[in-house]
């Protein structure tokens, strides 16, 4: 490190280099399940569990297996969780951060070398150990973490739904079966963190190797921990968070469900943001390996109309209004300029191939031949 850089590191001009960490299609994936229940909290209530009444869940109460256990274990009671679920609304999406993927998958790391599920493994805050990395200048930051994971939909269930002892039956009490803030630590639940209306960026890191049969704590297969946040920036006497564009571009091949599934994205994608009123451009960038795209919108505010574009897909352009608002000053001390973020995805449907028209000719032909 040279004598500049380490004096600027001192003053806090520069900040620690981070290497790149794009998503995989897998943490792409996760990502997109995590924005969908931001974006719609009651349709992904309705995919995670099912209910037969408001107080009481189907047989099964999930179409998951995993999930469907760790309700039956924890006793977790369906009325509490459609209640607290009725008090969410739609937010803003959640854009991929590489500080935070690195900072959440050494903490993985670090949960399976010691064999141990807990946010204080290394004598750090979770603050201290995200901040770290991410951004001096930050509003919010969290960390959630699972060291037996079965699945990435198994995960994303067990941060949503927060299955697990609630307050007033802490060491395994489990009483609702449905975790409260104090009880894991970190002074919110694992869903209102996700679901924070002021996050903005999230990194998510796991542990996938095979597990020594000796671990009891962290045994995976997913060994997981994400890591959330939020930052700002200061210019004329004034603070702003930022509006980030966020999305991905994919071809619905895998699974043809209109959703983004590994392996569909569409890397080296070209994704424009226009001004709509006026046509200027005013950014642009390429897709990452995993499909996903995260675009600073850096001055743009609440009120401007945008148009995105990812012209070499041949779909059409979408037009988004930013939203935002102004925090009270009770919040993080000072008034901040705070703007959504914007999410965009665009879909390429591949049309039928030859052996799929061949399917429906023979199917035809045999319709013909039995009349």
């Amino acid at each position: 490190m040279t004598f500049l850089r380490r004096l600027l590191l001192c003053l806090g001009l520069l900040q620690p280099m981070v290497l790149r960490a794009d998503p995989t299609g897998e943490q792409q994936y996760w990502l997109e399940l995590i924005n969908r229940a931001r974006r719609d909290p009651a349709g992904e209530l309705e995919r995670l569990v099912n209910f037969s009444s408001s107080t009481s869940f189907g047989s099964p109460s999930s179409d998951n297996a995993d999930v469907a256990n760790a309700l039956a274990y924890f006793g977790s009671d369906a009325a509490t969780l459609l209640a607290q679920w009725s008090t969410l609304s739609s937010v803003s999406a959640l854009a991929w951060n590489d500080a935070l993927a690195v900072s959440a998958t050494n903490y993985s790391q670090l949960m399976r070398d010691l064999d141990a599920q807990s946010h204080f493994l290394d004598g750090q805050s979770y603050e201290q150990r995200i901040g770290m990395g991410y951004n001096a200048n930050h509003l919010l930051l969290g960390e959630t973490l699972f060291a037996t994971t079965a699945s990435i939909e198994h995960g994303h269930a067990a941060f949503m739904i927060d299955w697990g002892d609630d307050d007033a039956n802490p060491g395994n009490g489990f009483g609702t079966g449905i975790q409260s803030g104090s009880s894991n630590g970190t002074g919110v639940t694992h869903r209102e963190l996700l679901l924070a209306a002021d996050a903005k960026e999230i990194g998510i890191g796991w542990v996938t190797e095979p597990q020594p049969t000796s671990q009891s704590n962290a045994r995976g297969p997913y060994i997981v921990t994400q890591h959330v946040g939020s930052a700002y920036r200061f210019s004329s006497g004034r603070f702003y968070s930022d509006a980030i564009l966020t999305g991905v571009v994919f071809s619905d091949d895998v699974l043809a469900n209109e959703f983004y599934t590994p392996d569909e994205g569409i890397a080296g994608t070209v994704v424009e943001v226009y001004n709509q009123n006026t046509g200027t451009l005013l950014f642009s960038d390429l897709t990452n390996a995993a499909g996903g795209f995260n675009i600073a919108l850096a001055g743009v505010v609440a009120g401007d109309v945008l148009r995105i574009s990812a012209p070499g897909t041949g779909l059409a352009d979408q037009v988004v209004t930013v939203t935002g608002y102004t925090t009270d000053v009770s919040v993080y001390g000072a008034p901040v300029e705070f703007y959504d973020n914007v999410y965009a995805a665009f879909a390429m449907v591949p049309e039928p191939g030859g052996l799929t028209l061949a399917c429906w000719a023979l199917f035809f032909w045999c319709r013909q031949r039995r009349r």
